[in-house]
């Protein structure tokens, strides 16, 4: 499965009380309908409200009264779109909030319009909140600003380098770097080792990293995790119908991952399917040299995914610190609130690795933890990369 469009959360995150909406005189009465609706989603769908509480110390549910007065007190429409957004941001989930600014919501519904997942994304409604709500991203055509993959020696024909700051998301982009990764990957046959740096990066879409193991591994890799789901409201519901899931009730879970899973799984979940995946080698690589990944509080999504297939399968060894979460499982879910027209976008499902740990929960921890993880030009004041010369007991530079 895949998670895409991790980044989106942090521009997000930017526009929270920023909106410059035309007022489209919602109703208090409207506005308590859709902060409740948005409530019962969450109520009986989201996978992570233990989880806030014992990382955050958050109880949002028992927040509803104090939500819902402030949603009461707003003045207007830009008033109650920011409390929604202020609200939902006490979840503390980058993939869930609400799309609070137009070109965010045209690059969703650009994605998602052909796929059949979500039927509203052209409704008058939702079309003229958007429109009164504008754009307040400095890119008015794209949330989006690509960057370029880097690939090039660190230790001249002995330590390779690729730093990848994003994953990303449609196949014509992904296709465009796999070729640069790709002829690069083709001069590694005798380096001793090879840097993947994804400091900074928040993800995108999984197929990306897939593409780079491909090219580096000789025989096929396999990982497997569970992905959990609280399959009772019916925006949930509908949308894992649509995706054509199969699931098992949660009861069928191994008896040694439940060891491991966090208390509520039992309580609040009640179905799960087992994510295996094989990522198929090539043939091409002739490359033999050990392989680290870097990595820092800012990975996350799809970054995240890769950081967990590295970890289990002992693809690369990661060097650096503990990850941002979030990883594996399905892509989150975007859903409507009927009177104002807002779309919220919310993850959908709670991810065990194969040993059973919630990765929202504890992240990923490197195997060798870095107290500086900024990433540097200077090698020598990059204290990630020199942490893998000491590890291969290198010394030099380019």
């Amino acid at each position: 499965m895949k998670k895409i469009l991790s980044f989106i959360c942090i521009i997000t995150t930017l526009l929270i009380g920023c909106t410059d909406t035309k007022d489209i005189s919602l109703s208090q009465s409207e506005k308590i309908e859709d902060f409740k609706y948005l409530y019962k989603v969450i109520e009986e769908g989201y996978p992570y409200l233990e989880v806030n509480k014992r990382v955050n110390n958050v109880d949002w549910l028992a927040n509803k009264e104090k939500y819902l007065e402030r949603i009461k007190n707003t003045k207007n429409d830009e008033e109650f779109i920011s409390e929604m957004t202020s609200i939902l941001s006490d979840l503390n989930n980058g993939h869930t909030h609400t799309i609070n600014d137009e070109s965010i919501y045209e690059f969703f519904k650009e994605i998602y319009t052909d796929s059949g997942e979500f039927d509203f994304l052209e409704d008058e409604k939702v079309v003229d909140r958007y429109k009164s709500i504008g754009t307040t991203s400095e890119n008015n055509k794209s949330p989006i600003v690509k960057k370029d993959v880097t690939v090039k020696d660190v230790i001249k024909n002995k330590v390779g380098y690729m730093h990848l700051p994003q994953m990303y998301i449609n196949e014509e982009d992904i296709k465009f770097d796999m070729e640069i990764i790709g002829e690069y990957i083709n001069t590694l046959e005798n380096h001793q080792a090879l840097i993947i740096d994804i400091r900074g990066n928040s993800g995108g879409n999984d197929a990306y990293w897939r593409n780079i193991v491909k090219k580096l591994i000789t025989e096929d890799i396999t990982s497997t995790g569970y992905v959990l789901a609280r399959y009772k409201n019916e925006v949930m519901i509908n949308y894992y119908d649509k995706l054509g899931l199969s699931f098992q009730n949660i009861n069928k879970l191994p008896k040694e991952v439940l060891e491991n899973a966090p208390e509520e799984v039992t309580k609040d979940f009640n179905l799960f399917f087992e994510s295996k995946l094989t990522i198929p080698s090539d043939k091409t690589s002739k490359f033999k040299g050990n392989i680290y990944l870097l990595v820092d509080d800012i990975v996350y999504s799809s970054a995240e995914s890769f950081a967990i297939f590295c970890k289990q399968t002992g693809f690369a060894t990661l060097i650096g610190e503990r990850t941002g979460g979030d990883g594996g499982g399905v892509t989150p879910i975007l859903f409507n609130l009927e009177n104002s027209g807002l779309i919220v976008r919310m993850t959908t499902d709670m991810f065990l690795t194969g040993d059973g740990v919630c990765n929202e929960e504890f992240k990923t921890t490197p195997d060798y933890e870095v107290v500086d993880v900024k990433r540097r030009e200077s090698i020598e004041d990059d204290k990630c990369i020199q942490k893998v010369l000491e590890l291969e007991k290198i010394k030099g530079e380019i």
